[in-house]
Formats: structure tokens, C-alpha cells, sequence
């Protein structure tokens, strides 16, 4: 395996980690805070989350879901497109998880450290 194999096949790993930990982020803050979102939900939807502390807690919880999901995308589609995710990206995810995790331990901070070993493993150096 070539070098630029590996990359592609290390990037669409990593992006498949972080669409991973998404789709756990949603199914936790949608069984967790379902309370709070059937509220939301009964009250219209409208400027229903800023007087709830609770239903901005589960909004902003499950909001990092997507955009989790949509990173992963990039660093998959760049993969592919041949241009890996950058050494910065691989730096940042993993000073965003081990942030998280020093401040929350009993959390799933801890998961992105996995997708931050592998895109710096082989990332290109720049930005």
C-alpha cells in the first residue's frame, strides 16, 4: 500500500469516527433529554429554549451532533479527493478532546482522541 493509500484509507477512518461519535452524541442527548425536547416541541418550538436552562443544556448538547457529522464528511471527501486532512485539524481535534476530557472525565471526550491519533499520524505538515 502506497503511502497516498494509506492517507485515503486513514482520513476515511477518522471521518468515520467523528460521523461515529455523532450519531452516539444524538442518540445520548435525544434518550437523555428527551424531557426537556417534548417541552420544546409542546410549546411550538418558537423561543422555546433561552428561559429553560434544561433545554439549552440538551439544544447545545445535541447541536456539536452534526457538525461533528459534517467534519467527518470533509475529512472524508478530502480524503478522497486526495488532499488529507491537515496536521492543524489532527491538533485541534485533539486539544478539543483532551480539553473535554480533562474538564468532563466522565464523559465521551475520550472518543476523539482516536480520529486526532489517526489524521496525525499521516497528516501533511501546514496548515
Amino acid at each position: 500500500m502506497t503511502d497516498r493509500e494509506r492517507a485515503v484509507r486513514d482520513g476515511v477512518v477518522a471521518g468515520r469516527w467523528l460521523i461515529g461519535i455523532a450519531a452516539v452524541h444524538a442518540a445520548f442527548g435525544l434518550w437523555f433529554g428527551r424531557g426537556p425536547l417534548v417541552g420544546i416541541v409542546r410549546e411550538g418550538l418558537w423561543n422555546t429554549v433561552d428561559l429553560e436552562p434544561a433545554r439549552g443544556l440538551v439544544f447545545w448538547f445535541l447541536i456539536m451532533s452534526p457538525l461533528l457529522a459534517m467534519v467527518g464528511q470533509l475529512v472524508i471527501a478530502s480524503a478522497r479527493a486526495g488532499r488529507p486532512a491537515s496536521r492543524a485539524l489532527g491538533w485541534q481535534l485533539l486539544t478539543f478532546a483532551l480539553g473535554g476530557a480533562i474538564l468532563m472525565p466522565a464523559s465521551g471526550f475520550w472518543l476523539g482522541l482516536v480520529p486526532a491519533a489517526i489524521l496525525l499520524r499521516r497528516a501533511p505538515a501546514g496548515f
